[in-house]
């Protein structure tokens, strides 16, 4: 079945649900209902793309919205999206970011206590959140749209006029404390965050975490300042969506943005990655039964013209869930793990990572990696098969569908690619650069980007069984030849390395 079959199967099995069964008997062909679901025929359907331009509005002071109009629901999304996040933080303040996201909420406004605000905005049944990541940064709202006026006005009341209240920010930073303190709890956080330092290096911006001192010693003075410097007005993109008159709203934010600091940052993202040398490193976790293995190294970037055969390849090693080779060989045929496979990122700004993963008993953790280099070698020196490199293809279309199919999701989307610079028929033209990959780019770029000599194995769990083994499948050592690394865990609160 072809993709678009595929994409109409399931538009219709929805209309299907949502109709009940008037619309479930114009299913029944006239030869009666059909034996299998794969013997049912449909026309082809064209994939929609909108197009940008013609939701674009140039705003005040070089910002710029996003309007789709949509009228079916009495209600209103305006997401503000700016190009600023925490890579403009320095070393020693890395907790700045979240906690000015946070008391931009919770910390009321001038005219408002914190409780008020709470109380206004559950009466106007409107929601408003802020946030911030390593690249960029964000203010919404969810509102009625008899409500949008005042809803407005809080959200920007919040982002000019934050009150930045005292007893909110203590009870704020006792939270972070608290968390900061579970930090070497589970191996779902230390393995993430281990790995992150081998791929990227210790001291990259993203892997900066806050100590107590840091923590305790935010104020308001910091706050603001990056909020400032985030949400001025000049660098700002606005997604708007539901029911609105576009020129009515494009009038409100022109209004409301007017009272935004302007400012223009420089997008200066760092780049020097510094990853860890290639080998074999543990992170000892006495008190757990299985153990946590990430099997990875640097990657590339989005704009390298492999990309779409590299997003093919991995499909059919790791990322295709049930019909992937590690999959189906860790979980399925040998039972190892319940969770498995791999995921190859290309990055934006620096380059993305290969990591394979999988979560095992201690001793059977040599056997499972072992399976997971096989499978690597494999793909490498074997051409994959005409059904596996025709099932990864169409997995990677599939969420084309899904593209512009709600109105917050198309104002979203534009934001989006306008943040990243993205080519104008880029996902016009995705389906075809996918479509094009052959069996012999995949061995190709297998051969190219998946690099055996440069792996770095991370286990975070009990070491002592996990290089052992079962007693029949090998050690750690004799799987991947290498000598175990310790790295010590870090005190929670100092960051200071533990014994």
């Amino acid at each position: 079945m072809t993709f678009k079959k595929i994409i109409l199967a399931s538009a219709l099995a929805t209309a299907i649900l949502a109709t009940g069964p008037v619309m479930a008997k114009k299913s029944i062909s006239q030869k009666g209902i059909v034996k299998h679901p794969s013997k049912l025929k449909f026309d082809d359907r064209e994939l929609y793309f909108a197009d940008a331009g013609k939701h674009q509005v140039k705003l005040t002071d070089g910002n710029v919205a996003y309007v789709v109009e949509d009228n079916k629901f009495p209600l209103v999304r305006i997401t503000i999206t700016s190009p600023i996040g925490e890579f403009i933080l320095s070393e020693d303040a890395p907790a700045t970011g979240d906690m000015a996201m946070t008391m931009l909420r919770d910390g009321g406004t001038k005219d408002l206590a914190p409780d008020a605000l709470d109380e206004r905005l559950d009466f106007l049944a409107t929601s408003i959140r802020f946030n911030t990541n390593s690249v960029s940064s964000s203010a919404s709202l969810d509102t009625l749209s008899d409500n949008l006026d005042e809803s407005l006005d809080l959200m920007f009341d919040l982002l000019t006029e934050t009150r930045f209240d005292t007893e909110r920010l203590q009870i704020n930073k006792d939270k972070a404390l608290e968390s900061m303190r579970r930090r070497n709890d589970d191996t779902r956080t230390i393995e993430p965050r281990v790995w992150a330092e081998l791929i990227r290096g210790e001291e990259f911006y993203t892997n900066h975490m806050a100590t107590e001192s840091q923590v305790t010693a935010i104020d308001e003075a910091a706050m603001k300042k990056y909020v400032d410097q985030v949400f001025g007005s000049g660098q700002l993109l606005v997604a708007v969506s539901g029911a609105v008159e576009r020129d009515v709203v494009i009038e409100k934010l022109n209004q409301q943005l007017a009272r935004l600091p302007e400012m223009s940052v420089e997008r200066n993202i760092p780049d020097n990655l510094m990853p860890k040398a290639p080998g074999l490193y543990g992170v000892n976790k006495d008190d757990v039964t299985q153990t946590r293995v990430t099997i990875g190294h640097p990657g590339t970037k989005r704009d390298n013209p492999d990309y779409y055969a590299i997003q093919v390849m991995n499909d059919i090693l790791g990322g295709g869930g049930f019909t992937s080779r590690i999959t189906k060989r860790v979980r399925s045929d040998e039972g190892l793990a319940y969770s498995a496979g791999s995921r190859y990122s290309a990055g934006r700004y620096f380059d993305g990572q290969f990591r394979a993963y999988f979560q095992s008993k201690n001793p059977s953790v040599a056997q499972a990696t072992a399976i997971v280099l096989e499978e690597i070698e494999k793909i490498q020196n074997n051409p994959v098969s005409a059904k596996e490199l025709q099932t990864a293809q169409e997995a990677q279309l599939t969420f084309l569908a899904d593209l512009y199919s709600s109105p917050q999701g198309k104002a979203n989307r534009f934001v989006t690619d306008d943040l990243n610079n993205e080519a104008a028929d880029y996902w016009e033209n995705y389906e075809q650069n996918i479509r094009a990959v052959t069996v012999e780019d995949v061995q190709r770029v297998a051969k190219k980007y998946l690099n055996k000599d440069q792996l770095r194995i991370l286990l975070v769990g009990k070491l002592s069984e996990a290089e052992a083994g079962d007693g029949e499948h090998g050690t750690m050592e004799s799987v991947t030849g290498l000598k175990m690394q310790r790295i010590a865990l870090k005190e929670p609160l100092t960051l200071e390395p533990l014994n």
